[in-house]
């Protein structure tokens, strides 16, 4: 028997109606950011206090040389190594100084662990997560970009956040990325997600600047004269 002809195609329809209806019940009592999560893909995180700081958008506008590095895998620190290349060119060529460069390291996505500091690299042993070992062949369990002091473990000379910080390097992660991850651990971890939210806001290296996300940082730097080289 055939599954068309005005009598199907009319209870099909009445059927679509019953199903919105059920569908508009089901929200009419829902509050505006219910809706909104239901529709959107994307969790809304509250910013700092203070608001999101783009401080970083003067002084890179201010540069005369200008480069943002997007890095959304670790990848060996690649990121790292091509801003301190970028640096190395233009002194080269141009002698050109540190203030003369605005320098942005954008670090987003499954990247993140870059910017965690040594507690968070112990307790959730991304060393091994991320088959990283030290220069005695152990998983590690400090982050190698994180600070000189952890350079003797394995990270290049002068390829840590806090040198290149001081070199005038402005580093950015995604905060998007940051609350996943957060999440992640909290489940892992068995604790309250909230507690966990807090820990990883305080577990990022001093001087890395939060985003509202990866892709507005990377953008953001481009309108401001950056140009954009990928890098993991």
């Amino acid at each position: 028997m055939s599954e068309h002809g005005p009598g199907v195609d009319r209870r099909r329809f009445i059927t679509g109606l019953a199903g919105s209806a059920a569908a508009l019940a089901a929200t009419a009592g829902a509050a505006p950011s219910e809706l909104f999560a239901q529709n959107n893909p994307f969790p809304v995180y509250p910013a700092p206090q203070g608001g999101w700081d783009v401080s970083w958008v003067e002084r890179m506008q201010k540069a005369k040389y200008r480069a943002v590095f997007d890095s959304a895998t670790i990848d060996g620190g690649i990121a790292l190594t091509n801003a301190q290349t970028f640096l190395a060119g233009y002194k080269d060529v141009y002698n050109a100084t540190d203030a003369e460069m605005g320098v942005v390291v954008v670090i987003r996505h499954r990247a993140m662990a870059i910017v965690f500091n040594d507690d968070i690299w112990a307790r959730w042993k991304l060393g091994e997560k991320n088959d990283m070992k030290d220069r005695a062949g152990n998983a590690r369990t400090t982050n190698p970009w994180g600070a000189a002091a952890n350079a003797a473990a394995g990270s290049p000379a002068g390829g840590t956040i806090d040198a290149l910080i001081a070199r005038g390097v402005t580093f950015l992660c995604c905060n998007l990325a940051l609350m996943r991850n957060a999440g992640e651990f909290a489940r892992e971890m068995q604790m309250p997600l909230e507690d966990a939210r807090k820990l990883f806001i305080e577990s990022l290296v001093p001087g890395v600047v939060r985003q509202t996300n990866g892709i507005f940082a990377i953008t953001r730097a481009q309108a401001a004269g950056a140009t954009l080289l990928k890098s993991a």
